[in-house]
């Protein structure tokens, strides 16, 4: 993959033949002169009479733009150097066989193993039809009582083994056992394991245990997806493969050959050799060729015909099993023991995961799950299965695993909520692409949704700016400022030459943006060519997990999107910065409707020529101050200059390196630099989230859920109003009077008069209603030389203007504010005295009177009642 800075070391880009020629003739042009180089000429029958200054010059041709594209065709965000693809199988097929054998043998005798420790388990295994519940060589399993170490049990950090191994329990289990006082030599404690066989926690227990369907699939992976098979092919615990007559054996084994160096067919595994008949006929009669092509997926999807490969009988596994829950049990307490496991499938290892969450000892498994996971092709499981792949990674805290298939789910999620087809937006099966979605639990749905909320309203900002007329003027362009600039000055002149001059300007401007908001458009509203190469190679991806029954070519499927879908997958960013990346502005027409067969350099040349027609004809702005910065280069026009000499307004070349410089980050925004494992069955999605969108995993993987659900909530916006300070000692000049402003002769005023009166006693009657606005907020000022008033109200319009419109170096100004204080409280303790209410010195006779008086202030800190 490019990187960004390869543009500045001659990486090399496809560019038109008739910009190549062109630029081979500059260079011709220029080797051939003796003297001092001069600016090169374009071809006369491109834009006859064109000054030279206004041709660019070999060197500034040879300045490329930074690319705004990568890779296309069948590996486009495809990245082949990832190791997944080279790394050699772990075992033959013989080994793993052996392997397998050996599991069981261990499981079988696990007594033998797990002898020793001062804890005793029991767990017992169903005796009712027991003859069913066998292993591949149709041992049945029996109960079996095991000893622990009770020190291992409790470093494993576990509150379940803590509870169990706490007092309650054990007297309990000790009676339920009768065993009280009749402990073996050696034994503290006693443990049983044995899942319960009614209740809640039954129920809670089935749920967790039970199997999705993608889980039971996964077996088939290594056909699929090249997955070692030592990793995805074991058996169940109660298998069914060994049951069939031997002479079947031979033949299944004569069709399914594989030597020891690892070599997978592309057919059905079969561990020990034997199938029925019918199995054995229907395979022969129906040979898949994986990986399925599309068109061959439409046959069959037309066909009614959705199977790609036959299931073998012995892989068709029950959701929940007894057997599986009891075994993975044993597998955990072996590992706790430091004894190893082998994890031989996808259903083994949610099983031991689902075990770990029950006993609260999932640490254990974080290290061994994540190697299976990310072991080679294995980390497909990521992208076919991300509801699972989320499960697992939030239960044992794996944060590769967690943002990988954060990602995933919230792109899929935001497809259908950015829909204009109401049957998007309804619950369905599969997701847009095909997918077979699995069930997430409410608090981990809950985060996606709230991530593919997010990713919309980001994606959507990015098209509305696109588009926009005014798209330049987002970036700090200088070349385009100074276009901006000349139109704001022109539009200050009403003469015939100023608005030629302006339209010209505008003609230039309307033009270069056309060139971006035109491509950009046509690309997100045009679906990609059917047979495009690019989603040719994608829906090859996609049909390694996509069933036919639920296929479609994604040019068809990207038919029906809007440009916010289309912005949510990868291809139509790349798609725009290729579009952009083969025209260079010195050498192509415009888009602009009504233009469409005139230069961009004859649109400069033009506007320069208005511009400088109308200044030649206007000396009057040669001194003025805005015209001379814009023509700070060069000098002011005048009457009769010739037209050779002027100089282009703008540099064309320059506008095209910054527009496609910013236009750049948003075309290559898909690459996924980032993010590990690669992803490559999940090509055609976006997945590059930002960290708004990623805030919503927890903090172990990165993101700001602490669990207080603060994550969730908006974000408090940022005030420009309010004091830097605590009251007139600190002013800014922003701030907003806690009350509201009184108005004289309205109502307003007359309420405010009702507010708490000051007291002249220099003591509070209340700490809070008597703060100090001013000094420390939690005590009471006592009067000193420094407080010139003896008695005010805070309730009075002008002491809150005078009250805040104190400076910071209000000392100079103490004593106008205090004659403006002190004769509003003359006026206010006046017109209380008429009216009836207390005066300042009653007031201090009488201080029960203070509780008929309406403050609402009274127990807040944001009080404007002081006592001076």
């Amino acid at each position: 993959m490019a990187s960004h800075d390869e543009w500045q070391s001659g990486f090399q880009h496809t560019v038109p033949n008739s910009w190549t020629d062109g630029l081979y003739d500059l260079q011709q042009q220029h080797q051939q002169q003796n003297t001092t180089p001069q600016p090169a000429l374009l071809e006369q029958n491109q834009d006859q009479g064109q000054d030279q200054d206004d041709v660019p010059t070999t060197l500034e041709l040879l300045e490329r733009p930074r690319p705004m594209s990568s890779w296309k065709g069948s590996c486009f965000n495809k990245p082949t150097t990832y190791y997944g693809t080279t790394i050699g199988k772990l075992m033959c097929k013989q080994d793993i066989e052996d392997t397998r054998n050996f599991e069981l043998y261990r499981l079988h005798s696990v007594r033998f193993e797990l002898n020793q420790g001062d804890t005793l388990v029991f767990i017992d295994y169903p005796t009712h039809n027991n003859i069913d519940h066998t292993d591949c060589n149709g041992i049945v399993y029996k109960s079996q009582e095991l000893r622990v170490h009770s020190d291992k049990l409790l470093e494993t950090g576990s509150s379940k083994f803590a509870e169990m191994l706490g007092p309650t329990y054990q007297f309990k289990i000790q009676r339920r056992r009768k065993m009280v006082n009749k402990l073996p030599e050696g034994i503290k404690y006693l443990l049983d394991l044995t899942p319960p066989s009614e209740g809640d926690e039954l129920v809670f227990q089935m749920t967790e245990l039970s199997l999705t369907p993608a889980i039971t699939k996964w077996w088939s992976s290594y056909m699929m997806h090249t997955v070692d098979p030592l990793l995805v092919t074991g058996h169940a615990d109660v298998c069914t493969c060994n049951r069939h007559p031997k002479a079947e054996a031979s033949d299944e084994e004569a069709v399914k050959k594989e030597d020891c160096s690892g070599t997978v067919q592309n057919d059905t595994e079969s561990t020990n050799g034997s199938t029925p008949n019918h199995y054995k006929k229907s395979k022969k009669a129906k040979e898949p060729s994986i990986p399925l092509h599309p068109e061959r997926a439409l046959q069959m999807k037309a066909g009614n015909d959705n199977e790609v490969y036959v299931t073998p009988p012995y892989r068709r596994v029950p959701d929940y099993c007894p057997i599986r829950h009891r075994n993975g049990i044993l597998r955990l307490l072996m590992l706790i023991e430091g004894k190893g496991i082998i994890l031989d499938s996808a259903i083994r290892v949610w099983t031991m995961v689902k075990i770990g969450t029950i006993f609260d000892c999932t640490s254990i498994l974080r290290d061994r799950v994540t190697q299976w996971i990310m072991h080679g092709q294995n980390t497909a499981f990521i992208e076919v299965l991300p509801e699972e792949s989320l499960q697992i990674a939030f239960a044992l805290k794996i944060p590769q695993v967690a943002e990988s298939s954060f990602r995933i789910l919230v792109n899929e999620l935001a497809l259908k909520l950015a829909a204009d087809k109401d049957s998007y937006k309804e619950p369905s099966q599969t997701t847009i692409f095909g997918r077979r979605v699995g069930d997430l639990p409410d608090e981990l749905r809950n985060l996606v949704q709230h991530a593919a909320q997010a990713l919309v309203d980001r994606v959507s900002e990015v098209n509305a700016t696109m588009r926009n007329a005014e798209l330049y003027d987002f970036w700090d362009i200088e070349e385009w400022n100074k276009l901006r600039k000349i139109e704001q000055l022109l539009m200050e002149e009403n003469t015939p030459l100023g608005q030629e001059a302006l339209a010209s300007i505008r003609l230039l401007m309307d033009a270069l943006v056309f060139e971006v908001t035109q491509t950009w458009d046509e690309v997100m509203t045009s679906p990609p060519a059917y047979n495009h190469e690019t989603y040719s190679s994608i829906d090859l991806d996609r049909l390694t997990y996509v069933e036919p029954r639920d296929f479609e070519k994604s040019p068809v499927i990207m038919q029906f999107f809007n440009p916010v879908q289309m912005l949510l997958c990868a291809a139509p960013y790349n798609d725009v910065g290729v579009a952009l990346d083969g025209r260079r502005w010195p050498t192509v027409r415009c888009k602009l409707a009504g233009h469409r067969h005139t230069l961009y350099t004859t649109l400069v040349r033009e506007a320069t020529l208005a511009l400088y027609g109308f200044l030649a004809c206007n000396q009057r702005l040669a001194s003025n101050v805005l015209w001379k910065q814009v023509l700070h280069d060069r000098p002011f026009p005048l009457m009769g200059m010739t037209a050779s000499l002027y100089k282009p307004i703008v540099s064309l070349i320059a506008i095209e390196l910054d527009v496609k410089k910013a236009v750049g980050q948003i075309t290559l925004s898909w690459r996924r630099n980032m993010i590990e494992p690669p992803l490559n069955n999940t090509r055609h999605l976006l997945l590059t989230l930002d960290d708004n969108e990623l805030k919503y995993l927890p903090l172990w993987c990165g993101g700001c859920d602490d669990g207080t659900g603060g994550v969730f909530e908006e974000p408090i916006p940022e005030t420009s109003m309010g004091a830097n300070g605590p009251g007139p000692a600190y002013h800014t000049g922003h701030t907003i009077p806690s009350t509201p402003s009184s108005i004289n002769g309205s109502i307003i005023d007359d309420m405010d008069a009702l507010r708490v009166w000051g007291s002249t006693t220099g003591a509070s009657i209340n700490v809070h209603d008597s703060i100090s606005t001013v000094y420390r907020a939690d005590q009471v000022i006592a009067p000193d030389a420094s407080i010139a008033s003896d008695s005010f109200t805070a309730g009075d319009s002008e002491y809150s203007n005078a009250r805040y419109a104190v400076p910071a170096d209000h000392q100079a100004m103490g004593e106008a504010i205090n004659m403006t204080v002190e004769t509003t409280d003359l006026e206010s303790a006046s017109s209380a005295t008429t009216e009836g209410w207390n005066t300042p010195d009653e007031d201090s006779n009488n201080s029960d009177n203070d509780m008929y008086m309406w403050n609402v202030d009274s127990d807040s800190d944001d009080s404007t009642a002081t006592i001076s």
